[in-house]
């Protein structure tokens, strides 16, 4: 009886130990602790832009549209992003004149996971923006669809409603944009946007 009751607490402990690891990994518990993240996210979401007209002074006015992201994102909270967003203003300023402009950027992200059901992030990325719906003046004359570097800072919130969903809360990013403005050719922008995170993939990844 002393040799059986050793063998069945030694097989117990032998089994229960990967059982237990196994169990707090699978996508249900990683749900309901919100310890676990998918490896791909879709994000669609509005978009309002703060930006400013020419250099020296505000002149500013506001921009809105829509954005569209998708993000990979691996262990320890690392993830890369890539987006396009297009915003588009009309009588800007009272003054009849319109722009529309298309960002698309791409570059990292750090998602501080925790078993919090509000997940928060930050992000740096690095591409382009588009003009067009304008006239951009150069010294020399102006162009009516230039491109331009561009960067983007900032982070956001997601509330997490189950391991497929989620929203995006609010995200907030300062964006520096290149186009001929007659001026320094730099502009200023604050985005704000919120919408709805899908996510995807067979697993999820831990903290």
């Amino acid at each position: 009886m002393k040799r059986s009751a050793v063998a069945t607490i030694a097989l117990w402990l032998l089994f229960s130990g990967p059982a237990q690891a196994v169990r707090a990994q699978t996508p249900s518990e990683a749900n309901h602790g919100f310890t676990g993240i998918a490896p791909l996210e879709v994000t669609l979401a509005y978009s309002a832009d703060r930006t400013n007209g020419v250099a020296g002074g505000c002149g500013c006015f506001w921009l809105s549209g829509g954005r569209a992201e998708a993000s990979a994102n691996f262990p320890r909270g690392i993830g890369i992003v890539a987006e396009l967003t297009g915003q588009h203003g009309s009588n800007i300023n009272s003054t009849l004149n319109s722009l529309s402009l298309v960002s698309y950027l791409f570059g990292p992200r750090y998602t501080f996971r925790s078993s919090m059901r509000l997940v928060p992030f930050a992000q740096l990325l690095f591409g382009g923006v588009h003009g067009f719906d304008a006239l951009f003046p150069t010294p020399a004359a102006s162009v009516p669809n230039p491109d331009a570097f561009a960067f983007a800072a900032g982070g956001g919130f997601n509330a997490n409603l189950s391991s497929r969903l989620a929203v995006r809360v609010i995200q907030g990013d300062y964006l520096r944009s290149q186009l001929p403005n007659a001026g320094n050719n730099r502009e200023n922008h604050l985005r704000l946007s919120a919408g709805i995170v899908f996510r995807f993939g067979s697993g999820m990844i831990s903290r």
